[in-house]
């Protein structure tokens, strides 16, 4: 099932282009005019609530400073050193797993999805 994200800054570009190609509806902070690199949080977090996006992201802020009420969902990849086709593929199993419905606030993402 195609999942509809959105990309933090700290995550990499190639992740999106390995996204995008498992038919997945992506987009990255950097690329979305209403974003772009250096936007906070809680603009990315109400931006997945207007948009219907999940959140992928490295950063543990939206674990410890963002309310799970103020985004769609969140997966979190505690792991930032992990190779991008890992990363992609982690994300893409979750997709196979769980429909997007079916994500609510923060889940945290690891490599027992690969």
């Amino acid at each position: 099932m195609a999942y509809r994200l959105v990309l933090d800054e700290n995550v990499e570009h190639e992740v999106l282009h390995r996204l995008d190609n498992y038919g997945h509806d992506v987009e990255h902070v950097d690329f979305v005019p209403e974003l772009g690199k250096g936007t906070g949080d809680r603009s990315i977090a109400q931006y997945s609530l207007d948009t219907d996006r999940v959140i992928v992201t490295y950063d543990d802020d939206f674990v410890l400073e963002v309310a799970e009420d103020d985004y769609r969902a969140v997966l979190f990849i505690g792991n930032a050193t992990l190779p991008v086709e890992q990363v992609a593929d982690m994300i893409h199993a979750v997709s196979t797993a769980y429909p997007q419905a079916e994500l609510h606030g923060l889940e945290y993402v690891g490599e027992e999805w690969l």
